[in-house]
């Protein structure tokens, strides 16, 4: 196998089933229909529709249903490893009981952050720890924030090189003008301090 082939296969046959347990009945891809209803992107590189989202249901030390991306850290276009694989990240998802709509925030997201990567948004840089992003769950979550996980790994080592592990997180319109007023990270705090874990909850009641 080359460089490519062996980290996929570290990935997904031993590195997730380690951190996150069973990964479920296989993954969930990304298809052309999110890239051209949602995005408007009507021709794509073949190799986007081989990134996906794993499907973890809950283990004898989790009671939590976990989502996480696979393919941002693909090492497409290097025959070496690097100090980054791929993209140099994964995208985690937690809830507390099973969602579709979990998997597709994280294709949302996915494409997203595919399309940033070929210059379709310009200048604008990749997913990143404490953004903010706009996408209502009801009845009570108005955005996404991405936020350094406490009960998951923050990073994993591939041959390929690092990947940092970004943990997605629903937050109130409340909460979203906390974060504005001070920072990501002060909300980020005061949400973990309050529910003990980043996991999206529809139905919470803001903490401000």
């Amino acid at each position: 196998m080359n460089l490519l082939e062996e980290s996929w296969t570290q990935r997904e046959e031993v590195i997730y089933p380690k951190l996150f347990g069973n990964t479920g009945a296989g993954i969930y891809p990304l298809d052309m229909s999110i890239f051209s209803n949602q995005f408007n992107v009507k021709q794509v590189d073949p190799r986007w529709l081989h990134y996906g989202v794993f499907k973890c249901p809950p283990t004898a030390a989790r009671n939590t249903w976990v989502y996480v991306t696979s393919g941002m850290s693909n090492p497409w276009e290097n025959d070496e490893p690097q100090e980054y694989s791929g993209f140099g990240i994964e995208l985690i998802l937690e809830t507390e009981g099973e969602h579709d709509w979990a998997i597709s925030i994280l294709h949302s997201l996915l494409a997203f952050n595919i399309l940033i990567s070929v210059g379709h948004y310009g200048n604008k840089p990749l997913i990143d720890y404490d953004d903010r992003i706009p996408q209502s769950i009801e009845p009570n979550i108005s955005s996404l924030m991405v936020v350094l996980p406490k009960q998951f790994p923050t990073s994993f080592e591939l041959i390929s090189g690092r990947v940092d592990c970004l943990q997605i997180t629903g937050i109130t319109a409340q909460e979203l003008e906390l974060a504005k007023e001070s920072d990501s990270n002060v909300l980020a705090e005061k949400l973990y301090n309050h529910y003990e874990s980043y996991k999206v909850t529809p139905n919470r009641l803001s903490v401000v």
